[in-house]
């Protein structure tokens, strides 16, 4: 009987897999909801190329406004105001394997021949969406660090050690290592002021607390002067809370009482319940997320999704591979799966804001 060539298993592995029928098993995951996989699926931006992503932004004006009586002169300057996000490319991938004599001992089964497709490449992307969760709550190792995507607390910052004024103060960034620093994506916040996030501290969930998150969102409504066409680009993307699971009980426990006839969807000052016992603050929903639990200073994070951009590149997110072996394992087949993304923010006193437990100083 003639060996089937490589060749044609692994045309025969590629032409499988973008069209594999329905095999239905259970997969015990590790998150109950992966939020991070959801928004880069749905809300994410793709751009075409560059080595890295760019944007500009105007921090300042240069102060020519002003009010003048006749004859008065006139002293035009013109000011350095523009500034330069810059952001990292990050590469992520995945694989999975199958051996030739486990092809061959499934030909003759259509049925096993596409569970076993279908098995191992649930368990690679299981482990990719694990790590994409992961990573988006995250910041990276060090300030150097270009290996790991710029995570929510990378961009919207808890106060300093020992601060406890309320406003636009988050601007250190607590890496991995225990290291910190204040540039931003190229941008120094403990000079630029208007390069900061808004954050405040709570002590208990109580009323306190909700007028706190009140304020937050009016202080990070910033909208253009009818006089000006606004220059920036429109992106999509709703607004929402993320915290741990204690957290979120917590504030379902505020709400239950503020009042004890709790009903789906029933206005509660402005935290109310879904009917899945989902909280809502100002009507923003409340996501409880696995790899916020135990987080130090319970941080209450609500992200603005059209300010704070999961980008991926074109042609370069979730790109599979042709089966392929080599000659040191001659009998393998493997598919690679490989992404380039990161998160851009545009605006940090826009990107969101953070409520947190008071941190010591030091």
């Amino acid at each position: 009987m003639a060996a089937v060539p490589n060749s044609q298993l692994a045309d025969l592995i590629t032409l499988t897999l973008p069209n594999l029928p329905k095999n239905e098993f259970e997969v015990e995951w590790t998150n109950q909801d992966y939020e991070a996989c959801r928004i880069y699926q749905r809300e994410r931006m793709v751009i075409d190329g560059g080595k890295h992503i760019e944007r500009k932004v105007m921090l300042n004006h240069t102060g020519n406004a002003r009010y003048r009586q006749p004859y008065d002169t006139d002293e035009p300057a013109v000011g350095d105001t523009m500034h330069t996000i810059t952001v990292p490319w990050t590469t992520l991938g995945t694989n999975y394997s199958w051996d030739k004599h486990e092809i061959l001992a499934n030909k003759a089964d259509p049925e096993g021949f596409i569970k076993l497709m279908k098995e191992r490449r649930i368990d690679g992307m299981w482990a990719l969406a694990d790590l994409i969760e992961e990573r988006f709550w995250k910041t990276p190792t060090n300030a150097t660090d270009a290996l790991y995507p710029y995570g929510v607390p990378y961009y919207i910052n808890m106060l300093n050690a020992g601060a406890t004024t309320a406003g636009f103060n988050g601007y250190t960034i607590r890496y991995q290592d225990g290291t910190t620093g204040t540039t931003c994506a190229g941008i120094d916040g403990n000079t630029e002021e208007r390069w900061r996030n808004h954050a405040d501290i709570y002590t208990a969930f109580n009323n306190d607390l909700l007028k706190k998150a009140r304020k937050a969102f009016i202080y990070t409504q910033f909208k253009a002067p009818l006089i000006v066409n606004d220059p920036s680009g429109k992106h999509p993307g709703a607004k929402r809370w993320y915290c741990g699971f204690e957290e979120a009980v917590s504030l379902a426990d505020l709400a239950d009482k503020r009042d004890d006839r709790i009903t789906g969807k029933e206005l509660l000052g402005n935290i109310r319940v879904n009917d899945g016992g989902l909280v809502t603050i100002n009507r923003l929903p409340v996501v409880p997320i696995p790899q916020l639990n135990g987080e130090t200073y319970s941080p209450l994070y609500c992200v603005d999704f059209s300010q704070f951009i999961p980008v991926v590149l074109a042609d370069g997110w979730m790109e599979e591979t042709e089966a392929m072996n080599d000659r040191t394992q001659h009998t393998v087949f493997t598919v690679f799966l490989d992404g380039r993304h990161n998160n851009l923010v545009k605006s940090k006193r826009r990107a969101g804001f953070v409520l947190h437990k008071a941190i010591p100083g030091e």
